[in-house]
């Protein structure tokens, strides 16, 4: 009996080493790059540790108080060194470190959705360069999903939603489009400056709501008249948002009739608050039609989600931006967090069919969610633009297939991309800096 367990053991042990070899030989061959001095960046919902190394040594550090993985999403890790020696790939030593990080946390070896790099830094040529910088791991990290997350990010959100005072002087003059009537209306002989601004610019100056742009609709420019000195002011401002990955899309892009489909999960809090920014200022312009916003399920068990009536979904017609921010913290407050993966084309679906006038589909999309709905895809018929949030590097495959399936496009806080769908099978690509490819109609990462 003893020796009939002995043998399934053996050969679980023996596969889980082999999984480690073959991931680690992966990052080796396929995850190097280089950087003169590695530096932590990561997008605003994402945190980073580090577990060190010393130079030349394959032991890493643990922190006295450190991360629980169980309670956190890994996105990404990179594992960074040196350049000295610079004739070495050091491909012995990092494999080591691998090994030796694989072996205190095995989960990380069959996490498909960690991204991994090998930072080599050019800077440490020299050994007394080196020595001195960082080597080991660092980790990208954000929280998993649950109650307490969710209410701390709601939190977060309606601070950043909250105007704070600020105080100013106010100019004290007006501004004219005709100065023919000004001797017949106005007393001028107290105004010491003129000036001829655009429009735009003109209102601006005196921080005249823009939305008197439509008063002057038959002017280029406008006269602006000051009287000395000027008076102090409070007035309200809206905060500045810690990233603007959706408000920079859609000032590029210039979308109308939008049907604007978004996860506003927990951990999206920072773009959902984003999109309101953005409503705000252009609410005037009613360049959306419609809103879906989408939880994954409200608080249904994983288990108990089926594909394509997962639920969790909420949609207005409404660009009333009052009316649009309640239902954002309304979608947030039902969903309780749940599984990573995102029920992003059955919101899509829904959404396509409650806003028949819609005519530019636009998906904000968390690049660290895979989506677990993607058999859905087939009955999408309308181009979607998708906004990728929280990018750390790599692009998630999910919304390449996306776009390029339905003739779309991906947009991330600095790029474009576009004309995805006359990538042919087998062939590659150059997208944000990866190389990708067509392999059975779906994009993976070489």
């Amino acid at each position: 009996m003893i020796k009939k367990l002995i043998v399934p053991v053996l050969l679980l042990c023996c596969n889980i080493i082999t999984a480690q070899q073959k991931i680690i030989s992966n990052i080796i061959k396929n995850s190097l790059v280089t950087a003169d001095l590695y530096t932590i960046a990561h997008p605003v919902t994402e945190q980073s540790f580090t577990l060190p190394c010393d130079f030349g040594k394959a032991d890493i550090h643990l922190p006295e108080v450190a991360v629980d993985l169980e309670s956190v999403q890994v996105t990404a890790i990179d594992l960074v060194f040196t350049d000295y020696p610079a004739a070495d790939p050091l491909i012995k030593l990092n494999t080591a470190r691998l090994q030796n990080l694989f072996a205190k946390y095995p989960q990380l070896a069959t996490d498909t959705a960690i991204e991994w790099k090998l930072v080599r830094q050019t800077g440490g040529a020299a050994r007394a360069a080196a020595i001195h910088l960082f080597h080991g791991f660092v980790f990208y990290y954000r929280p998993l999903q649950n109650a307490a997350t969710m209410r701390s990010d709601i939190m977060k959100l309606k601070d950043l939603l909250t105007p704070t005072p600020v105080a100013a002087v106010k100019r004290n003059g007006f501004v004219i489009g005709d100065t023919t009537l000004l001797r017949t209306q106005y007393e001028i002989e107290e105004y010491t400056t003129v000036l001829k601004l655009p429009v735009a610019d003109a209102l601006a100056f005196l921080d005249i709501d823009k939305k008197e742009k439509i008063t002057y609709k038959n002017f280029d420019s406008l006269f602006v008249y000051l009287k000395p000195g000027g008076d102090s002011t409070v007035k309200m401002e809206m905060k500045a948002p810690p990233d603007s990955t959706i408000i920079k899309v859609f000032e590029r892009m210039g979308w109308n009739k939008m049907l604007v489909v978004a996860d506003v999960t927990a951990s999206m809090y920072p773009y959902s608050g984003q999109l309101l920014l953005w409503l705000k200022l252009h609410e005037d312009e009613r360049r959306i039609n419609g809103f879906v916003f989408f939880n994954d399920g409200d608080d249904k068990d994983d288990d108990k989600k089926v594909v394509g009536n997962t639920g969790g979904i909420y949609a207005t017609s409404s660009s009333v931006f009052e009316m649009v921010e309640q239902l954002v913290f309304k979608t947030m407050s039902n969903g309780n967090g749940g599984n990573i993966p995102e029920n992003n084309l059955e919101a899509l679906l829904k959404g396509l069919q409650t806003c028949n006038d819609c005519r530019q589909v636009v998906m904000i999309a968390d690049n660290a969610a895979t989506v677990n709905d993607m058999a859905l895809l087939e009955q999408v018929h309308q181009p979607v633009h998708i906004i990728l949030c929280g990018v750390h590097d790599a692009i998630n495959t999910n919304y390449l297939d996306i776009a390029r399936f339905t003739g779309g496009s991906v947009h991330t806080a600095e790029e474009d991309i576009q004309q995805l769908v006359g990538i042919k099978e087998g062939e590659k690509v150059l997208i944000h800096g990866h190389s990708y490819r067509i392999k059975n109609g779906r994009f993976v990462k070489d």
